[in-house]
């Protein structure tokens, strides 16, 4: 495979009040409809642009230096690529010197590439979805655009990854997986990962859950300061390990099905004791 996984980063760093990562997500609409989607996305999947408050937003709440990462994922980035794009370049102009990420199912390679082009400071880099690229579980992508793409990854190399093969029983996901029975299944530890803002305002705590509208999700919005939005991920992930890890043991189940069926039994997140105790 000429397209390899990219290394796992450090979970939960927060420095000055700033997460080293951020997903932004707008929408669930794809132009697949695939039987193990974690974001239920389909071509009649809801979305909404990205716009200068939402990544003013971003852009208060992660590390604008070369630590930080903003990974744009949702239903099909290259959907709407020229907004994509529009948003890469506003990042660039405010002074954002981190990472890009884009994840895609990579059919519309032509467009995944004319987004990698244009960043400025040419560290936008895209990560495929394991299943397409390479047809255990989904359809693969069209030859052509594998092709290209395998390409440019040969010319550039490190430009294009590929993502986990994990299997993850969170959205759409949860239904019996198709693929190769011998691909890896979540286990009962939460993958902790970085938390994301939807183009609607709102702080999620769970890229996997993110149409999960459970209280146990919410960090904040558009108009919480970035203190409160890392305060309460720092609380959601004392919450993953002194609660919710436990039950997934107890009950012998994978984590991402404790928040699918099981958050009515668990009790919230203390997202407000460091607000607190700031104000005792």
């Amino acid at each position: 495979m000429v397209f390899k996984e990219r290394p796992p980063r450090d979970k939960g760093v927060i420095a000055d009040d700033r997460l080293m990562e951020l997903h932004l997500y707008p929408g669930n609409q794809c132009n697949q409809d695939c039987s193990f989607c974690t974001v239920f996305g389909s071509p009649k999947g809801w979305y909404r642009e990205y716009t200068q408050e939402h990544l003013d937003a971003a852009l208060r709440t992660v590390m604008l230096n070369e630590q930080g990462a903003i990974k744009f994922y949702g239903g099909e980035p290259t959907l709407d690529f020229e907004n994509v794009i529009w948003a890469i370049a506003y990042l660039r102009q405010q002074g954002y010197a981190g990472a890009i990420v884009i994840y895609s199912n990579g059919i519309q390679a032509d467009r995944l590439l004319q987004i990698l082009a244009s960043d400025p400071l040419s560290k936008t880099t895209a990560s495929l979805n394991y299943s397409i690229a390479t047809g255990d579980g989904a359809p693969q992508m069209p030859q052509k655009a594998l092709e290209r793409l395998k390409t440019h990854e040969m010319e550039h190399p490190d430009s294009i990854a590929i993502g986990h093969p994990d299997v993850v029983d969170s959205g759409r996901g949860v239904e019996p997986f198709t693929g190769e029975a011998t691909r890896p299944k979540a286990n009962s530890r939460c993958p902790h990962c970085y938390p994301v803002l939807t183009t609607e305002g709102k702080f999620h705590a769970c890229p996997f859950a993110i149409e999960n509208q459970s209280a146990h999700f919410q960090l904040g919005d558009t108009d919480s300061d970035a203190a409160e939005i890392a305060q309460n991920f720092q609380a959601f992930f004392e919450w993953l390990d002194t609660v919710h890890e436990p039950f997934a043991i107890a009950h012998n189940l994978p984590a991402c099905t404790v928040c699918w069926k099981h958050l009515d039994q668990l009790p919230l997140p203390n997202f407000d004791r460091l607000v607190r105790a700031t104000a005792d």
